[in-house]
C-alpha cells in the first residue's frame, strides 16, 4: 500500500524516548480497557524499535508547529510464538515470530481522525516490518486484532478477515493463533507467494497461510 500525504503542518517520523509520556495517551485509545495494553510498556517498547537487532517500530506522527503528538502507532514480532505449545523451547520460535508481525497499535486523535493519518501509518508498518534488511528475515504478513465494525477499513487497507486467526503449516502440524472473543483478526501479505486460503481446523475457521515457511506441509 503506497502512503498517502499527510495534511501540511505534519510529520510522521521513529518514536523516540522522550516520546513516551505524550505518546501513551494516543496509544491508549487503541486498546483503552486492557489492562495488559502496550501502552503499559511504552518505554520498552520505543527502546526496542531503536534497537536495530530488534524487529519493532515505534512511529508516531507529530504537528510540526506545536510539536503535539497526533497519532501513533507500534508494530512488532508475533511474540506468542516464543509460547506456542508447538513452539515454546524451539530455536525456530524466533523464526516464527519474525515472519509474523502485528500491528500491535493504531490510534489518531479525535479531531485529526479522517485525514489519511491511520492509513499513512498502516503503509509506515507494511514497509519497515516487511523489508528485508542484510541478516533478516522481514516479515511475510501482518496481522491486525480489531474490533467488528472496523473490518471494513481495514479490508480497504488490503486486509483479510479470518475471524478465528491464522493457521501457519509445518511439518510437525499446525500452529494456529487467533484473537480473543468478541474481536475480529485480519492480515494482510508483505511479500510475493504468500497464500491465504480459508478452511477449518481442530479450532475454528482460519486462514491457513502457506509460503511463510519453505515446503509447508498440506
Amino acid at each position: 500500500m503506497s502512503a498517502p500525504a499527510l495534511p501540511d503542518g505534519l510529520q510522521l517520523r521513529g518514536a523516540i524516548r522522550d516520546d513516551a509520556a505524550p505518546l501513551e495517551p494516543v496509544i491508549r485509545m487503541a486498546d483503552p480497557d486492557n489492562p495488559n495494553g502496550s501502552w503499559r510498556v511504552l518505554s520498552a517498547v520505543i527502546d526496542q524499535s531503536l534497537d536495530p537487532e530488534k524487529y519493532t517500530c515505534a512511529r508516531v506522527v507529530e504537528e510540526t508547529s506545536s510539536g503535539a503528538l497526533v497519532g501513533g502507532m507500534l508494530a512488532m514480532p508475533a511474540v506468542w510464538a516464543y509460547t506456542h505449545p508447538m513452539l515454546a523451547g524451539s530455536p525456530n520460535a524466533h523464526i516464527i515470530a519474525g515472519l509474523v508481525a502485528t500491528l500491535d497499535s493504531l490510534a489518531v486523535v479525535e479531531e485529526w481522525r479522517g485525514k489519511g493519518i491511520a492509513r499513512a501509518l498502516v503503509a509506515e508498518a507494511e514497509t519497515v516490518m516487511g523489508s528485508h534488511e542484510e541478516g533478516k528475515f522481514g516479515a511475510a504478513i501482518l496481522y491486525v486484532t480489531h474490533e467488528p465494525e472496523l473490518t471494513d477499513y481495514y479490508a480497504g487497507l488490503g486486509f483479510i478477515l479470518s475471524p478465528d486467526g491464522i493457521a501457519i503449516p509445518t511439518p510437525l502440524g499446525l500452529i494456529c493463533h487467533g484473537p480473543i472473543e468478541g474481536f475480529r483478526f485480519s492480515v494482510k501479505p508483505l511479500r510475493t507467494g504468500i497464500q491465504m486460503d480459508p478452511m477449518p481446523t481442530p479450532h475454528g475457521h482460519h486462514l491457513i497461510i502457506r509460503g511463510i515457511l519453505p515446503g509447508p506441509a498440506r
